[in-house]
């Protein structure tokens, strides 16, 4: 399952094969087919150990597809459509050890696919089943067949309960006898320390994510460890029967499934399990009481702080650091001055290692952007010129990452990366020249470049299993060797005078930072921590600044003149053998897996051809009560909504449908197509299709005068329906975070008229004849631009910090019949229709300020519309009430062919860590703002002194249901300020003076953010006769 979700273009330039295996089929494009060959063979070896475990094989083939356009490494298991989703670079991220990528994630996400679908209570092709309850406001207005919505809840009930650490726990542990993950120090470091300082997560707190970076990496180690701790305790199969006493119908918690297979409630084997890691890491904070020597923290704010570097003068520490950020992909470069003790913020967006150039005036790093063709999100070289204060890109589309400047200032050092291997490589200070050092090809990993200060060799760290070992090369690329010593060594670094180089090693179960003497080839101890200690940086003077982990993540500590401390722990290391470039590993761990051979399956790749899941239905019962004349049964729709995709992403489809016993009917079908288009592609764009479908209709009964020997009143069913289509193309513009859509909506709207047959006084049966009024044809094309840029942090969706904004051009054709009027001069009925052609210009802008005070916010949103270029009946209007405007008044009690409104709310916490579970649901964070508005829709000269205002609160509350379903619980209530009388069809309605209230349960809480233009303007709507 992914840590964090990756942003996704269509990547149309690329050419897909696929390998057919035995149980899999691994799709992959071009540059990937070593990985993909390895990928087939490990996914092979693993498929009996892990179903046999489970006693479970999935009914089809898995699908596997590989990913290498992006700098990003993950793995998602998409366990109801057996698909799972790779990118193919290796993963590098400071909170994990190093293990063989492709190996790991396999195993782990062919894992998931085995574990939740064994722990499923129904079929996988029913992932669940939909509550839904649709409230409407009290409409006053004759011309309006119910009033817009003013409730909306949508919940589903899951067909899998599978808490996070269970989930990641089971996909880390696999199976006893596959070593390809393993509990390594990087893991043990961060549970220790937690638990030592007294922070755990707590058994609820880790049964679900939606943490920082480091909270969320803390629910997989706890995960992991638990389950060891089952195997070990109850056995492995006690991991298999609790996962499949998870899928019992009435299970909403795993709490029901310890007790019934291990005879003890959840939290008893929470207890016991920290009771234990207790004793074993008091043991290890007894044992270095004496001899801790940690630093002093010069960097305490942020859990990610790495990758210091001192000025030539020592005055300086250059760092990154995520200080005010809730992950670690939001780092920034900081500057801190060692005399000030002050920091400043140099450059943001940064998580690279750091360079400075000789002279000090160049501060060289690594940043993935996506300022690349297709939109591929690549790392490349800059350089920040400390003195201009200005950053200039060295290298386009290089792949490059933890860039070194050579002590010369005249070449870089940087790894680079392609098909699942890294290699070592060199630039010219100006990022030209490049030349590969190494030419690895078999999946190997290098990393953290780092010059001797003669500029004649390159250190840097190498894995091709589990752990990293140190090797040295010669900056020329020949004689390589490596460091000599067991377990993991990693981030060397030279000291100025080039005597020591200086690394981190975990020879003691703990990362510390050594030094081995570059004449002698001693070793000594450096630092001695309770957590761990890496990416060491050494000045002239020999103080050392590096990464030390304590409970609240990595920060920097600088140990001042370390030859003063007390003398710590000598090794003298084995001779460094040299090697060639196709030599064989210098770490010799025992731990290390076989390498999976891949060969197998080189000539068996075929074209790719579309495959797509299993049609997914969701069965829904709603209660929809838009009609006030229903009741009983006729409020509640049955119905499903059905889901299927292309394995690539290409295509996909969404549908739906239900239904009522009168027979009322809510139906779409939207289907979106990623790949080349003809003509686009030629011009280089790479648009999303997406078509759409609608039909509703809505059922009512309306009266009408008959004259035959008098007048007879009589009542007529009516059955208003909408049939739209819409077809779109969207397509990134001048940044990641702006669209480009264009659209062609066509609309019909009819009426079917149907009334009884009924006898006069004379007892003549009069007859009607069933009539249907096709009474509106709407055309439009529309041009929509949209920007949603915000700030990722875990409050995102509860308290956004950021932008999002949007421009709608509309040019509309419509031909309308309001009075339903006929020419019979031909004897066949045509309608007369009117003409409302004219132009829409739409734009809303919501900005959301971050507020001195931690996670307050001041929001201010603005929307303004006109139509020009000809005249608009009502039903085209803007409407400016009820959910999306102001909540003081209803949606249509606010109308016209302008619209203008400003609002401002101020959002802040109530309860930021609620933590607290209640049957499936865990409730994490309240929040809370006060909202005013003022605004109002016309036609004709503005009327300032008209405008409407009003003001009210709202509460948010987050939740998760089932530990997967964002629940996100909305209840607003705003008052409107002023009162108004407006005369529709001879009736005189009244609005304003009063509370209006609000609830959403939902996936989400802003239903009136970007994407919604076209749909803020009305719903179905009749005469009212």
């Amino acid at each position: 399952m992914p840590i964090q979700a990756q942003e996704s273009f269509p990547h149309t330039e690329l050419e897909w094969r696929t390998i057919p295996t035995e149980h899999f089929f691994v799709h992959f494009h071009n540059g990937n087919e070593r990985t993909a060959r390895e990928v087939a063979s490990i996914a092979e070896s693993v498929y009996g150990p892990v179903t046999d475990l489970y006693a479970y094989r999935p009914e089809q083939k898995v699908h596997f597809v590989l990913l290498d356009y992006d700098d990003y490494s993950n793995g998602a298991a998409y366990f109801y459509d057996n698909k799972i989703q790779i990118w193919v670079p290796a993963l590098d991220f400071e909170l994990r050890g190093t293990h063989p990528w492709l190996q790991n994630v396999v195993t782990h996400e062919f894992t998931h696919i085995v574990q939740m679908q064994a722990s499923m209570k129904w079929t996988r092709r029913v992932p669940a089943v939909y509550l839904q309850w649709l409230g409407y406001e009290a409409e006053r207005r004759p011309d309006v067949l119910y009033g817009y919505p003013n409730v909306i809840v949508s919940y589903p009930v899951s067909g899998f309960v599978v808490p996070s650490w269970f989930a990641e726990g089971t996909a880390q542990y696999n199976h006893p006898d596959l070593r390809y993950d393993l509990w390594d120090t990087h893991r043990d470091m961060i549970l220790r320390m937690h638990i030592l300082e007294g922070r755990p997560l707590t058994w609820e707190q880790m049964a679900v994510f939606g943490k920082t970076s480091l909270g969320n990496e803390s629910s997989y180690n706890a995960g992991f460890s638990i389950v060891q701790y089952i195997a070990g305790a109850y056995g492995d199969t006690a991991v298999v029967r609790i996962a499949k006493a998870l899928g019992s119908a009435a299970r909403v918690t795993i709490d029901g499934a310890v007790q019934d297979v291990l005879g003890i409630s959840g939290q008893q084997l929470y207890d016991t399990w920290m009771a234990a890691k207790r004793v074993q890491y008091d043991s290890v904070r007894v044992s270095i009481a004496q001899t801790r020597t940690e630093g002093t923290l010069i960097a305490p704010d942020g859990f990610g702080n790495f990758h210091p570097v001192f000025s030539k003068d020592g005055s300086k520490i250059y760092y990154v650091s995520n200080a005010g950020e809730d992950f670690l992909s939001l780092s920034s470069i900081v500057e801190y001055d060692r005399a000030t003790k002050k920091s400043k913020t140099i450059a943001p967006l940064v998580r690279s290692a750091l360079s400075l150039s000789p002279d000090g005036r160049y501060l060289y790093y690594a940043r993935i952007t996506r300022d690349n063709p297709h939109w591929s999100a690549i790392s490349d070289i800059y350089r920040y010129d400390l003195v201009d204060d200005d950053e200039q890109r060295l290298t386009h589309g290089q792949r490059a990452f933890s860039p070194s400047i050579s002590p010369d200032g005249r070449r870089i050092a940087y790894t680079t990366g392609h098909d699942g291997t890294m290699n070592l490589a060199t630039c010219d200070a100006d990022g030209g020249n490049v030349r590969r050092l190494t030419n690895f090809a078999e999946g190997e990993q290098v990393y953290d470049p780092s010059w001797s200060t003669d500029a004649a060799s390159i250190a840097f760290g190498f894995s091709r299993g589990h752990g990293r070992s140190i090797v040295i090369v010669d900056s020329s690329g020949f004689g390589m060797r490596s460091l000599q010593v067991s377990g993991d060594a990693r981030d060397p670094a030279f000291s100025p005078d080039g005597n020591w180089l200086y690394f981190a090693w975990d020879t003691t179960g703990r990362f510390n930072i050594y030094r081995k003497n570059t004449r002698t080839g001693s070793i000594e101890q450096v630092t001695q921590v309770l957590g761990g200690a890496f990416q060491p940086s050494v000045d002239s003077t020999g103080s050392v600044a590096f990464a030390r982990y304590d409970a609240s993540g990595y920060k920097i500590a600088l140990l001042e003149s370390p030859g003063m401390q007390p003398p710590k722990a000598v090794f003298q290391s084995a001779p460094s053998p040299t090697v060639g470039n196709s030599w064989n590993n210098g770490l010799s761990r025992e731990s290390s897996p076989a390498p999976v051979a891949a060969t197998s399956h080189a000539d068996s790749s075929r074209p790719y051809r579309s495959s797509f899941s299993s049609l997914s239905l969701i069965p829904l019962l709603r209660v929809d009560n838009y009609n006030t004349k229903n009741s009983g049964i006729d409020i509640v729709k049955l119905g499903l909504y059905f889901v299927s995709s292309e394995m690539l992403d290409k295509i996909s489809m969404f549908g739906g449908a239900a239904i009522n016993r009168r027979l009322e009917r809510d139906l779409f079908l939207i289907f979106q197509f990623r790949d080349r288009l003809p003509l686009f592609s030629l011009a280089g764009l790479e648009p999303t299709l997406s078509l759409e479908l609608y039909n509703i209709t809505r059922v009512t009964n309306s009266s009408f005068s008959v004259f035959t020997d008098r007048e007879y009143e009589r009542l007529a069913e009516v059955t208003y329906s909408l049939l739209e289509f819409d077809a779109t193309l969207r397509f990134p513009v001048l940044s990641q975070h702006t669209s480009a859509t264009f659209g062609f909506t066509s609309s019909r709207y009819s009426a079917d008229i149907r009334s009884e047959p009924f006898r006069d006084s004379s007892f003549r049966i009069i007859q009607f004849s069933s009539f249907r009024n096709v009474y509106l044809l709407g055309t439009s094309l529309w041009l929509q631009l949209t920007h949603r840029d915000i700030h990722q942090t875990v409050d995102e969706a509860i308290n956004p910090v950021g932008r999002t904004a949007a421009f709608r051009l509309t040019s509309e054709f419509n031909r309308y019949n309001r009075d339903f009027d006929y020419d019979f001069s031909t004897g066949v009925p045509v309608p007369l229709y009117k003409r409302f052609n004219f132009t829409r210009w739409e734009v809303q802008w919501n900005e959301h300020v971050r507020l001195p005070l931690e996670r307050h916010t001041f929001n201010v949103s603005l929307r303004g519309g006109t139509i020009t270029g000809g005249t608009a009946d009502t039903i085209f209007h803007f409407y400016g009430g009820g959910l999306i405007g102001l909540k003081g008044y209803p949606f249509y009690a606010i109308e016209g062919t302008r619209v203008a409104q400003l609002g401002a709310a101020y959002r802040f916490p109530l309860w930021t860590s609620i933590d607290t579970r209640i049957a499936q649901f865990f409730f994490t964070k309240l929040y809370a703002s006060v909202f005013a508005d003022i605004g109002d829709a016309w036609t004709g000269p503005i009327d300032r002194a008209s405008w409407k205002r009003d003001a009210g609160i709202e509460l948010r509350l987050e939740a998760f249901s089932f530990y997967a379903y964002p629940t996100r619980i909305s209840i607003a209530g705003a008052y409107g300020f002023d009162k108004f009388t407006r005369n529709i069809q001879g009736v005189a309605v009244t609005y304003g003076k009063e509370w209006r209230f609000y609830l959403g349960v939902l996936f989400d809480f802003d239903i009136s953010e970007m994407g919604r233009l076209g749909r803020m303007n009305g719903g179905v709507r009749g005469d009212g006769r």
